[in-house]
């Protein structure tokens, strides 16, 4: 018995061969991410996407008001927190829902 290795083999194993290889003729794109930022301030801070629109804030509490709170505003949507963390992460939060809910009315 005399073995054709000039065939071609067929199935998975091409299929593997032609990833392996790089003779694929289409690429995949990756999904552009939103580059959104924190902008530092005197007693407030930003949250700023790539051309620098301003999609929320986080403001310290005026001086001498105790007890100290951040309050946030994103949106249509505000609060206080008791750290500027969680202000942070509850703006950041309001954008992403914003971003993805649509208006109802």
């Amino acid at each position: 018995m005399q073995l054709d290795f000039t065939r071609a083999a067929t199935g998975i194993a091409t299929d593997r061969m032609r990833r392996s290889t790089g003779a694929s003729t289409t690429t995949r794109r990756r999904k552009k991410v939103p580059v959104t930022y924190w902008e530092r301030g005197y007693r407030s801070h930003y949250y700023r996407n790539e051309r620098g629109e301003k999609l929320g804030e986080v403001r310290l509490s005026e001086r001498g008001e105790v007890p100290v709170v951040y309050r946030w505003s994103a949106g249509n949507y505000s609060g206080a927190e008791g750290s500027l963390a969680h202000a942070r992460m509850r703006v950041e939060e309001t954008v992403g829902f914003g971003m993805r809910q649509l208006p109802l009315f």
